[in-house]
């Protein structure tokens, strides 16, 4: 069930996420934060949040949802880790990209049980799964401009690819 209005909890977990760990400069990430974006998106009210009970209800709201990007920045899919492992999750989004028509978004997971980690520093969300989507040529803009920063010098190039293959 989709949940428009997420619950207090989540949106707290959120806003504690994004403004303590995603927002704070760090030498890791050549003193930017590691995810400069985020808290700008957050406070201008640019994030459109969906809490579902389920893996297939996300899944459901993922495809079908026509996602307007014209005053949005990121919409998130929230669901809980019961009934999807993160390689699951990870496989099923494979199959998305190569299959789904909106190949103008991007779909980043984030999987409790599947550490992302720079040089150390944690960046999951860790509370439940999430779906960060997109307009792809954002974030090619916004890597490139981090590229110039050296933002990325801490990055193993195998997460490096990772994270910049979807």
């Amino acid at each position: 069930m989709s949940k428009k209005i997420p619950s207090k909890d989540l949106h707290y977990n959120l806003n504690v996420w994004i403004n303590k760990t995603l927002s704070i400069p760090d030498s890791i990430f050549n003193n930017l934060p590691p995810c400069p974006y985020a808290k700008k998106a957050w406070m201008e009210d640019k994030v459109e949040i969906h809490a579902f009970d389920s893996w297939v209800d996300a899944y459901s709201c993922l495809v079908t949802k026509q996602w307007d990007f014209t005053n949005l920045e990121v919409g998130i899919i929230a669901f809980p880790k019961d009934d999807i492992t993160s390689n699951q999750l990870s496989n099923m989004l494979d199959a998305l990209q190569n299959t789904w028509p909106r190949n103008d978004l991007a779909v980043l997971e984030d999987h409790p049980d599947e550490l992302e980690q720079v040089d150390g520093f944690k960046l999951n969300f860790g509370k439940c799964c999430l779906l960060l989507i997109q307009p792809r040529s954002k974030l090619h803009e916004a890597r490139a401009y981090l590229e110039t920063k050296d933002y990325y010098k801490n990055w193993s190039q195998e997460y490096k690819k990772a994270v910049q293959s979807r």
